[in-house]
């Protein structure tokens, strides 16, 4: 009367294989990196990170220099 049901166990098999999964996976990372190599941009000078400091420290120096004559 108060038997608990045993659950249904199944027999999976997995359709792929773990030796075609890592397969496929270094095939897809070898490609990736091929892909990721040949479309890089070649960063510019003027937009490089010290030259955009260089350029706002400039920038502020301009200002100051300019406000003095409004003064």
């Amino acid at each position: 009367m108060f038997n608990q049901r045993k659950p249904k166990r199944f027999n999976y098999k997995k359709k792929i294989s773990d030796t075609k999964k890592s397969q496929s996976h270094e095939d897809l990372k070898a490609k990736w990196d091929e892909i990721r190599g040949n479309t890089k941009r070649k960063k510019s000078f003027i937009t490089s990170m010290p030259m955009l400091i260089v350029f706002l420290v400039f920038a502020f120096i301009l200002i100051y220099i300019l406000n003095g004559y409004i003064k």
